[in-house]
């Protein structure tokens, strides 16, 4: 085999991996072991691999705020052991590796034997997007995508079933393994960082920075003693300033103290950048009868069609909270009067101080 050539290998559920001509290795570590200084693409498939899309009006500011709410939303579905799965985010939404220590784990077996891996991403980015629906089938899950006008539009996965299929009809459907021999891909999630083109410019720039030290170097040394001199002056000149040591004030009152704090507090609130973020943050299909200001809590009342629409605000104001503040749904119950129709909710966002 040549080591130049980049190899495909499907991980499947129980750990081992399946090659595009279709041989079965027990695992990743016995593959390696079988090709030594090999370089290797890995796709996963939903068995080890969660993929989400994001939804294009949620407001996040950049690649930070984009895998916050993924984490967020992954921890809500698969419970506490999400929250340190690796993530690894793509232009519309983020994956997950479901073992935390997976990936070590790869990169360890590799490692030992010299294999280089290029890739790491999740089996639906084997195949090229064409408009319409696809199917891809990986060990009894289905990553179902739609693509309009060259834009992924709608990603689900789910398990196989003869109604999903019957659903399916006139979609491409495709099974993940027959997938590892087409020789183009799509554009998605990569566990993998890929090296930078700025390489040869970095090192360039190494060496003028070096022969920079270098010359500060030199001026520092004949600028050495002079400095020594100055900074004797400069204690000399510290003695005579100081001031001779005066009796302490009596500490103010700690409730006036308290008091004055708290004003403060709010006069230096940006009060217009707060109520911007608060009508960022309310979907459509909301109403919203009062809001309270303060400069310890944030407190929404309102009315709601659905459920889902209070449940987006919540998410919304929960990525916009500092370190220390929480979102907390405190009210959702439906009007007394008979023709009064929507849900009533209060939202409020405290702990910490409100930006």
């Amino acid at each position: 085999m040549s080591r130049s050539r980049t190899e495909r290998l499907l991980l499947a559920a129980d750990g081992a991996v399946i090659e595009a001509q279709g041989q079965a290795w027990p695992d990743f570590a016995a593959w390696c072991a079988a090709h030594a200084g090999a370089r290797v693409e890995l796709l996963a498939g939903p068995d080890r691999m969660h993929s989400l899309q994001v939804p294009d009006d949620l407001p996040l500011a950049d690649e930070a705020a984009l895998l916050g709410y993924a984490r967020l939303q992954f921890t809500h579905y698969f419970g506490p052991a999400a929250q340190h799965w690796p993530l690894a985010p793509w232009d519309g939404g983020a994956c997950a590796l479901t073992d935390a220590d997976g990936l070590a784990t790869l990169q360890a077996s590799a490692a030992a034997q010299r294999v280089r891996i290029t890739s790491l991403r999740p089996s639906w980015t084997l195949v090229a997007p064409t408009d319409g629906d696809t199917a891809v089938i990986d060990e009894g899950m289905l990553t179902w995508l739609r693509w309009r006008d060259g834009r992924l539009a709608e990603l689900q996965q789910r398990h196989v079933d003869d109604e999903l299929l019957h659903e399916l009809q006139g979609a491409r459907v495709i099974q993940a393994r027959e997938a590892l021999g087409h020789p183009g891909r799509q554009p998605g999630p990569d566990f993998i960082p890929q090296p930078s083109r700025m390489r040869p410019l970095m090192w360039a720039w190494a060496a003028t920075a070096a022969a920079a030290c270098a010359l500060v170097a030199v001026q520092a040394q004949g600028q050495h003693e002079e400095g020594l001199r100055l900074a004797e002056q400069a204690a000399v000149l510290d003695r005579i300033a100081r001031p001779a040591p005066t009796t302490p004030t009596k500490a103010p009152n700690p409730a006036a103290r308290a008091r004055a704090w708290a004003v403060s507090q709010q006069l230096g609130t940006d009060w217009a950048a707060l109520w911007t973020d608060v009508e960022r943050a309310l979907p459509p299909g909301l109403q919203l009868a009062a809001l309270d200001l303060d400069h310890q809590a944030l407190r929404l009342e309102g009315q709601a069609g659905d459920p889902d629409a209070v449940t987006r605000l919540v998410d919304r104001l929960t990525l916009q909270a500092t370190p220390g503040e929480e979102v907390v749904l405190t009210r959702l119950q439906r009007p007394d009067a008979a023709g009064d129709a929507g849900l009533r909710f209060e939202v409020v966002r405290r702990g910490g101080a409100v930006r």
